[in-house]
């Protein structure tokens, strides 16, 4: 479900950066290169949701 550049923005959907030295994310707060890429946003009643790019893992370990 990841966009090819890595961006929600064009779901309207802003992604959250954590500034976590145990879990580092992007500019575009998605955190790679630890497993599969994940993106983390906030849902409109403040929930966070997690997506993940299993794919990413697979790609990673070749």
């Amino acid at each position: 479900m990841f966009a090819p550049t890595g961006s929600f923005s064009s779901f309207s959907v802003q992604t959250k950066i954590y500034d976590d030295a145990d879990l580092p994310t992007d500019a575009k707060g998605i955190a790679r290169g630890m497993g599969p890429d994940i993106a983390w946003f906030k849902d409109p009643a403040g929930n966070v949701i997690s997506v993940i790019n299993p794919a990413a893992v697979n790609a990673g370990n070749s």
